[in-house]
């Protein structure tokens, strides 16, 4: 029997991605989609929502996941603090996975960067860059940020004091306890991260480069499968996608 879904966003790029993969799948149904101008039908009969919307579209799905009791997988990015406490108090009543990156690869590239953090130590600096393609309004991404909050993490700093986005208005050395985050964007990238450890002698370059959009859509797919019979609760796609 196959996995019925309802695409939040249906009209955006992952959402167009996420309806081409599940007709050449018979493991899913589409069985409803949302946008800005249309939103569900109220009897819709489904088992997970998908999610890839814009925060205002993400309200109402919110509210319409917490209503049917639906387990909901979100990649919307750009939340204000409010719906994020929002979704955090939505997640009492039922399971969401909430991510800034569905891909399975960009997930093992946050692993193995915060695994780097803690053996390199301060004997090496971290920076990382991001690159997105022309139209990608949010800077940096959101991938970035989550990267830049694990690498903060794993050297016990606090993410919003050690992370740099500009250093042309302090004219002083670089210390221990900077996140240096650089943003490029142009073309039609799906999406690249880098994150450079950067010691005396040496460097240390972890990147990962997506070259195709279906693959946000596959993991969100396979976010979705492992949602099943999940107790509510914020579920982390890493979690999901590679193992506790």
């Amino acid at each position: 029997m196959s996995l019925g879904i309802l695409v939040s966003g249906a009209s955006g790029t992952i959402g167009q991605s996420l309806i081409e993969e599940m007709a050449a799948d018979d493991r899913f149904t589409v069985v409803g989609t949302a946008t800005s101008e249309r939103f569900f039908e109220p009897d819709t009969q489904a088992d997970v929502i998908i999610d890839f919307s814009h925060p205002r579209l993400l309200e109402r799905t919110l509210d319409y996941a917490l209503r049917h009791r639906l387990p909901l997988v979100t990649g919307t990015t750009g939340l204000d603090g409010l719906l994020s406490e929002r979704v955090s108090e939505a997640a009492r009543s039922i399971a969401i996975c909430q991510a800034a990156n569905f891909s399975v690869g960009v997930n093992l590239l946050l692993r193995l960067a915060t695994d780097a953090a803690r053996v390199l130590g301060e004997g090496f600096d971290i920076e990382l860059s991001e690159l997105h393609h022309r139209r990608k309004i949010d800077a940096p991404s959101g991938t970035a940020l989550a990267l830049a909050r694990a690498l903060a993490g794993a050297r016990g700093l606090v993410a919003r004091e050690a992370l740099v986005q500009d250093r042309s208005r302090h004219r002083i050395p670089r210390s221990n306890n900077e996140i240096g985050v650089g943003v490029l964007r142009g073309g039609d990238v799906p999406g690249e991260h880098t994150v450079y450890f950067l010691g005396d002698g040496e460097r240390l370059e972890l990147t990962h480069r997506a070259t195709d959009r279906g693959i946000f859509a596959r993991g969100a797919l396979l976010a979705a499968q492992r949602m099943q019979d999940r107790p509510a609760g914020l579920v982390e796609f890493q979690d999901l996608a590679l193992g506790g």
